[in-house]
């Protein structure tokens, strides 16, 4: 019996090894997901063309990678520096990687509850608090390589649907080692500071249809938002 019990937790022990080890392997220096973004405000009747790209750009020996997250205006055909972000090699919270596909809940930024299975296609969702009344429902389309197909980030005011983000998978080189960045040759650089992808000036609509500013992590789509309100404050 002691010796079966010493074998169960070698096993135990060699087999989280080799899981961790897999799951470590999945991210690697020059790792890209990049994604067409369509952004729909209803109460502005305003709308918003992006590619969103991350790109993994260092890997540390404490288990954490940093990666750059580029967005780039197509409306407008421009692109602000890029936001240098880090996150968990075995569980990302916000790189677009889902490592534990499957599984009844992820541990993301965004709490997401495993709620359908189709086709070997997981889908998960989860709900974003971002002030009172305010909220947005993500819904996340991913299979078993880990990189979402689709994306869905609906905000609501209440029982009001405010905005609409889709984000539609262009490339990978996790799914295909052979895919490269699609950067636009037509774009400018807009000068200025860099914005960072989880925390900063987040623009959203108030319950009267006024622009608020507040200071919340909300993920990606305050940034597509920033871009949006950015340049027709401009004009």
């Amino acid at each position: 019996m002691k010796k079966f019990f010493v074998y169960s937790v070698l096993l135990a022990i060699f087999s989280f090894s080799i899981i961790t080890m897999l799951v470590q392997s999945s991210i690697f220096l020059g790792l890209f997901v990049e994604y067409k973004v369509h952004y729909v405000n209803y109460q502005s009747n305003s709308s918003l063309t992006a590619l969103e790209i991350e790109n993994v750009t260092k890997i540390f020996e404490n288990d954490t990678f940093e990666y750059l997250v580029w967005y780039i205006n197509l409306n407008y055909s421009y692109y602000y520096p890029p936001g240098i972000n880090y996150d968990s090699i075995e569980f990302p919270k916000d790189f677009l990687y889902i490592p534990n596909v499957g599984s009844a809940s992820l541990n993301r930024s965004v709490e997401l509850e495993l709620y359908n299975i189709t086709n070997g296609v997981y889908v998960y969702r989860g709900v974003q608090n971002l002030t009172v009344g305010d909220y947005i429902v993500w819904i996340i389309y991913v299979n078993s390589s880990g990189v979402p197909s689709r994306i869905f980030l609906y905000q609501y005011i209440g029982e009001e649907l405010i905005s609409n983000t889709t984000y539609v998978l262009l490339s990978s080189n996790l799914i295909n080692p052979h895919a490269s960045i699609y950067f636009p040759s037509n774009v400018t650089l807009e000068q200025g500071r860099s914005v960072p992808l989880y925390v900063g000036d987040i623009f959203i609509f108030s319950s009267a249809g006024r622009l608020i500013e507040v200071t919340i992590g909300i993920g990606a789509i305050s940034i597509i938002v920033i871009l949006l309100f950015r340049k027709r404050g401009a004009s």
